[in-house]
């Protein structure tokens, strides 16, 4: 994103609608920092500028294009052809029954709108769960940076995208599910330089009750359940 400084009247009207603060004033002059952008398209989406003063690229150059695919909502993933930044591929893969009994899923997504993430630290996380045995979906586009799935070693170019969010998905053996919990909620306190979210997906049985959730209470976290129910097909 950038401004057009001919069409630009400096009214400000733009500053406070970026969601990780990348439209700045200085000497009474608006603009939008590069590094800090991260692509999402909010502030030309909303149409706040009365002269059509910000504008997108024709064309973003990889690696700065991965800013937009997880970053804007109206941007396909090109290894997924889904929009989002993550749900929607979480979504596909209950559908496609990813999640099934005798594992435990786990969602972990860093940076938020006002934060916001460095690839790099995706990096840490994915490189952290493949230690782990943890195993990644095909379908979250997360895996499509990495340069190598044995190690959750993302490509180097990458490492220095800004993103809104990205979000980590991958399963665990339901025994090991705590241990991994409490190893990757210590990892992520330690190593990463911003927020995460952690969730731990699991399926109800046939009477609803999902026997993680007292596991979860005896451990003396305080999980907050969140049905979902999928309407839809999938081509396996």
């Amino acid at each position: 994103m950038y401004i057009d400084k001919e069409l630009c009247k400096n009214c400000t009207n733009c500053l406070p609608v970026c969601p990780v603060g990348a439209i700045t004033l200085s000497d009474k002059v608006v603009s939008i920092d590069y590094e800090s952008c991260v692509e999402c398209s909010v502030c030309r989406r909303l149409g706040i500028c009365p002269e059509g003063a910000i504008k997108q690229a024709e064309e973003i150059p990889y690696p700065r294009i991965l800013r937009a695919a997880f970053s804007d909502p109206m941007h396909r993933h090109e290894s997924t052809e889904i929009l989002g930044r993550g749900t929607e591929e979480m979504k596909t893969n209950d559908v496609k029954d990813e999640f099934v009994r005798g594992t435990t899923g786990f969602s972990i997504e860093l940076g938020r709108p006002g934060i916001a993430a460095y690839l790099r630290d995706l990096n840490k996380v994915t490189r952290k769960v493949i230690s782990l045995g943890g195993t990644f979906s095909e379908y979250n586009p997360v895996v499509s940076l990495m340069k190598d799935t044995g190690t959750g070693e993302l490509k180097t170019e990458v490492l220095g995208e800004r993103v809104l969010s990205a979000i980590a998905e991958f399963l665990v053996p339901e025994e090991r599910a705590l241990d991994i919990l409490e190893e990757m909620i210590a990892f992520i306190n330690e190593e990463l330089d911003t927020v995460a979210t952690v969730s731990v997906i699991s399926r109800a049985d046939e009477e609803g009750k999902i026997d993680l959730l007292e596991k979860l209470r005896k451990h003396h976290y305080e999980p907050y359940p969140n049905g979902k129910v999928n309407i839809g097909m999938a081509i396996r």
